[in-house]
């Protein structure tokens, strides 16, 4: 497995002791710099929590308090002007940075960090739940990646029940906007956030597709104008997830040249229906062309005429 590690990047340090940290980090890396399974050369940060500890920071009060109530737009750890300005010196020197923001001001001010940095770091914003309307676009503007995990949009109870009532319908119905993302410009690029969630991808995908649960709920799915294509889920897990991880050159898709890093799956899923796409099976894993894994009783054994059986 190809590993790619991200330093942590926390407030109240400073920024000289954020240089020296930053120097640490590289001394570290450079034991790894041509190691093909494990990477680093980026940085994660917080700017918020998450909506259902009412810990994601908002723009607007949670449903049921008041301006004035404590916590009611949520937490930040990052005094004003701070986080934009450990990206900067980050960016400065190299490093790619990606920060968890789940509420809509946490994603503004990770927007308003990245906006300071030229697109060829490719940072990123991780989860982007709920972003507020106006800043939707400023994803393909900026070339700030959209890092997302559609498995978190299944409208299971815990949506249903804890994450939409906190933020209420209208900030719930910017819930995971993939396809509003993608069509103003902005890169996919999608994961699992395993231990979160299962590290199976087919769930996720099919999330992307029916944007429902494994159940069929609900009908129609949440939200349904996000939904994607299944090639366009199929590209954010593959192709946008090697572009997120600056390895495009290498993985991502099946091209010459590139690693052979490759599945065999069973239904063929662009022909399935996409509700079945979750129960998708792995025949054979290859790992840089060779193969590492392939699943019991496959490939099926044939008798040739003499009875001896080949494979």
């Amino acid at each position: 497995m190809r590993v790619r590690l991200a330093f942590d990047m926390k407030p109240g340090i400073g920024l000289d002791a954020w240089a020296r940290r930053l120097e640490t980090y590289e001394e570290a890396a450079r034991d790894h710099k041509k190691d093909p399974w494990i990477g680093t050369g980026i940085l994660k940060a917080f700017a918020d929590g998450v909506v259902e500890s009412r810990t994601a920071l908002l723009l607007e009060p949670y449903v049921g308090m008041s301006a004035d109530d404590p916590g009611a737009l949520g937490i930040s750890s990052w005094e004003p002007g701070e986080l934009a300005a450990a990206v900067r010196a980050a960016s400065e020197r190299g490093w790619q940075v990606e920060i968890h923001a789940i509420g809509d001001r946490a994603i503004s001010d990770a927007l308003d960090a990245f906006a300071e940095c030229g697109p060829a770091r490719r940072h990123r914003v991780e989860h982007i739940e709920a972003p507020a309307s106006a800043d939707i676009a400023r994803f393909g503007q900026l070339g700030v990646i959209a890092s997302m995990q559609p498995q978190h949009a299944e409208p299971i109870k815990n949506l249903r029940e804890v994450w939409a009532p906190h933020l209420g319908p209208e900030r719930a119905a910017r819930g995971w906007p993939w396809a509003s993302i993608a069509r103003s410009g902005g890169r996919l690029a999608f994961g699992s956030d395993w231990p979160v969630v299962t590290l199976n991808p087919w769930i996720g995908v099919q999330t992307a597709v029916t944007r429902q649960t494994v159940s069929g709920d609900p009908p129609g799915g949440f939200h349904p104008e996000q939904r994607l294509t299944l090639v366009r889920a199929i590209e954010g897990y593959t192709l946008g997830a090697a572009v997120a991880g600056r390895r495009e050159k290498t993985e991502g898709s099946l091209e010459p040249g590139k690693m052979a890093d490759l599945i065999l799956v069973s239904p063929n899923i662009f022909a399935a229906d996409p509700h079945a796409i979750g129960k998708t099976k792995v025949l054979l894993t290859m790992v840089g062309g060779k193969v590492v894994y392939h699943a019991p009783g496959w490939p099926p054994s044939s008798k040739k005429p003499g009875g001896e059986t080949k494979r």
